[in-house]
C-alpha cells in the first residue's frame, strides 16, 4: 500500500489529478516517488493517498458501500481491480484511512475506535477511484458523494443519497439518487439493454446514440424534453405524467428497455450523432 500527504488547500482543484496519480502509483510505482518527495503535512489537515490492487479472478462481483465521499469508476482491459483513494483527515484524528477486502466487497474508510468524537475532526472524507475489468459486475452505494462510471459494459447498480450520478457505457445500468441528478450516455444501440434511471428531486438526462432501438417509459411531475416523438398521458387533476417513446420497431428482439423516473425534476431524452470511429 502506498500513502503520502500533501496540501489540503489544493484539495478541490487537484482531486482528479491526485486520483489519477494514485492509479499511476499502482501501475508505475517509480513515477509516484517524485510526488512523495514534494509531499508535506500542513498545520491541521492532511491528505493521504492509498492504493491497492487485487486479482479479479476470484471476485466475479464487487460491492462498495461508501459514506465518505465521491466514487469514480473506469472499466478497462485488465485482470485486476485497482483501488485508489485520497483521504482528508485532521492531524489529531486517531482514525486512520485504510483499504480492506472481503469476498465480493472492498471497504475504504477510517478505523472504528471507541473514543469521544472531536467536532474538529468531522470534515474527514475519502474520494475513491476504481480501475476494473470490463466484465466485472459492480454495486456502489454512497451517502454524500457523487458517482461517475465510464466505459462500463458489465451490469452496474449505483445509488446515492445526495450526490449526482454520471454514466457513460454500454452495459445494463440501474441508477438512483434521492437528491441528485442522474445522467447516462448509453453507447449500445441494438443489443438488449436494461436501464433504469431514477431520482426524487433531481433531473434525469438520458443520451442515446443515433440508431438506438428502445422502448422508453417516462414518469415525472416535471418538464419533459426530448429529440423524439413522445406520447404523454396524465390523469385529470394529477401532476404525474406518464410517457412512452418507441425507437425502432416495437417488439423487436433487439429492443432495449429504458425506464426514466423523476419525482419532481425534469426528464430529458437526447439523440446523439457520433462520428465514425469515435
Amino acid at each position: 500500500m502506498h500513502s503520502n500527504t500533501t496540501n489540503p488547500r489544493l484539495w478541490k482543484h487537484r482531486l482528479p489529478y491526485l486520483l489519477l496519480l494514485a492509479a499511476i502509483t499502482v501501475l508505475h510505482p517509480a513515477m509516484a516517488e517524485e510526488e512523495d518527495d514534494s509531499a508535506r503535512p500542513t498545520e491541521e489537515w492532511l491528505l493521504t493517498s492509498l492504493s491497492e490492487a487485487v486479482d479479479a479472478e476470484a471476485m466475479p462481483t464487487l460491492r462498495l458501500d461508501h459514506p465518505w465521499g465521491d466514487v469514480r469508476v473506469e472499466a478497462t482491459d485488465t485482470d485486476r481491480i485497482h483501488v485508489t483513494a485520497i483521504a482528508q483527515s485532521h492531524r489529531d484524528d486517531p482514525r486512520k484511512p485504510s483499504i480492506r477486502w472481503v469476498p465480493g466487497e472492498v471497504m475504504v474508510g477510517f478505523a472504528e475506535l471507541e473514543l469521544v468524537e472531536d467536532e474538529a475532526w468531522a470534515p474527514r472524507r475519502i474520494d475513491i477511484g476504481l480501475l476494473v475489468p470490463q466484465d466485472l459486475e459492480i454495486e456502489i452505494v454512497t451517502r454524500a458523494g457523487a458517482i461517475e462510471a465510464k466505459k462500463a459494459t458489465a451490469p452496474l447498480r449505483v445509488s446515492s443519497t445526495e450526490g449526482d450520478i454520471v454514466y457513460n457505457g454500454s452495459g445494463p445500468i440501474s441508477a438512483h439518487s434521492e437528491r441528485g441528478a442522474v445522467r447516462a450516455m448509453l453507447r449500445r444501440t441494438g443489443a438488449d439493454l436494461d436501464v433504469e434511471l431514477s431520482t426524487l428531486t433531481g433531473d434525469v438526462w438520458c443520451i442515446l446514440l443515433e440508431g438506438a432501438r428502445a422502448q422508453i417509459a417516462l414518469e415525472t411531475r416535471g418538464p419533459v424534453t426530448t429529440d423524439f416523438s413522445v406520447e404523454i398521458e396524465r390523469a385529470t387533476g394529477s401532476p404525474l405524467k406518464h410517457g412512452t417513446i418507441q425507437l425502432g420497431e416495437a417488439g423487436s428482439a433487439t429492443t432495449s428497455s429504458i425506464i426514466l423516473k423523476s419525482y419532481s425534476g425534469g426528464i430529458r431524452v437526447q439523440n446523439l450523432i457520433v462520428p465514425e470511429g469515435d
